[in-house]
């Protein structure tokens, strides 16, 4: 290793395991200690550099594509990485983002580009882009629609062409990335791009560390009362292991949708902030693609007189079944009685149903 006053991910890890907050995994510590490679590849490529970087020309290191299961901890690893090139003083700036908020992103600057009329506004982009690090850090990345994949090959070429390095997680090798998609053969040159420019690294073996953690976690608090709320704060640290616990702002379809407590992809939320709001499917959508679970807070009982709210948590509860992400909730009453109203009793039954079966079915159903 590099003598610079940094701690690697490697010794971050063994820290955890040193504490007990971890348990020893030798394909994590060997995921670890290939990062620890990549944030002395990253600082010796800017150290010796500065010329080239001057002119913009600099040599692009090749990146890392982590691959593996859920519950692995390959956003824990993103994390101590992005720690690491964090404490060196001078190195390489990351930029550390889901891959979701990345192209809602893209596709506003590539918008903005048009606006202006610029002649390329996918290049015109990438240097709007550029401007938020040098190392791109992605979490979760995969490919759900056409729109993506017609601009992915164009814009990274462009980004990786100006330097950008990729890191980035994601659940499946990068072949499988957009399978039997529409039109899969517009996103075909770049997962070539991405197989040449990011070494592929599994990190498989062990145990899911999140479903043995779900396993033993109830999934339903009622009613609501003080007990019960400090037992699902209590669920959500267990769910969050060593994760640090932030504030987050979300950029979905135009708006800004803040949460005060994010732990990697699992939010914890309470059911106000999310459905006495004025959000729609879409946003709820673009919510379970971003998080891989959701820790929900006080949902009340419906009737007649908030069905409003009610309206909104089916959608909510339809977007993280249909993407198989776990919800963990305190509520009034329990699932069969939730209901009160006369609105929405047919689109409720079917919430219902979801709900118990994401309830009794480990907690979860994971992509």
């Amino acid at each position: 290793m590099l003598e610079y006053s940094i701690i690697y991910p490697s010794q971050l890890l063994a820290i955890e395991i040193a504490n007990g907050d971890l348990s020893k995994d030798v394909h994590q510590m060997a995921a670890a200690e290939r990062l620890d490679q990549l944030v002395d590849e990253l600082c010796l490529a800017r150290k010796h550099s500065w010329k080239k970087r001057l002119f913009n020309h600099s040599k692009t290191v090749i990146g890392l594509y982590l691959y593996g299961g859920v519950g692995r901890g390959k956003t824990m690893l993103m994390d101590m990485f992005v720690n690491s090139l964090n404490q060196q003083s001078g190195g390489p700036k990351p930029w550390r983002l889901h891959f979701h908020d990345f192209m809602v992103l893209a596709h506003d600057k590539i918008h903005a580009a048009r606006q202006a009329q610029h002649d390329d506004p996918i290049v015109a982009a990438t240097e709007e882009l550029l401007k938020f690090g040098e190392v791109i850090c992605f979490d979760e990345m995969e490919v759900r629609d056409i729109a993506d994949a017609m601009i992915l090959s164009r814009l990274f070429s462009t980004l990786i062409n100006r330097g950008m390095t990729v890191v980035t997680t994601s659940n499946l090798h990068a072949d499988d990335l957009y399978r039997n998609g529409l039109h899969r053969d517009r996103v075909l040159p770049f997962i070539d791009l991405l197989k040449v420019r990011c070494e592929m690294f599994e990190l498989g073996g062990g145990p899911d560390w999140r479903l043995h953690s779900l396993s033993s976690t109830p999934a339903w608090y009622k009613p609501l009362n003080v007990v019960n709320g400090k037992r699902l704060d209590i669920a959500f640290r267990q769910l969050c292991g060593d994760t640090s616990v932030t504030s987050q702002t979300v950029y979905v379809a135009g708006r800004n949708i803040f949460f005060e407590k994010v732990a990697g992809d699992i939010c914890y939320a309470s059911f106000f902030s999310l459905c006495d709001a004025p959000l729609a499917a879409r946003d709820y959508l673009a919510l379970a693609g971003h998080f891989a679970g959701l820790v929900l807070a006080d949902i009340p009982q419906f009737t007649d007189t908030n069905e409003h709210m009610a309206r909104r948590f089916i959608w909510l509860i339809d977007a993280l079944y249909d993407r198989g992400r776990f919800l963990i909730a305190s509520s009034e009453t329990d699932i069969e009685n939730l209901y009160k109203g006369h609105q929405w009793q047919f689109e409720f039954d079917r919430t219902a149903s979801r709900l118990g079966e994401m309830v009794t079915r480990g907690q979860s159903r994971f992509t």
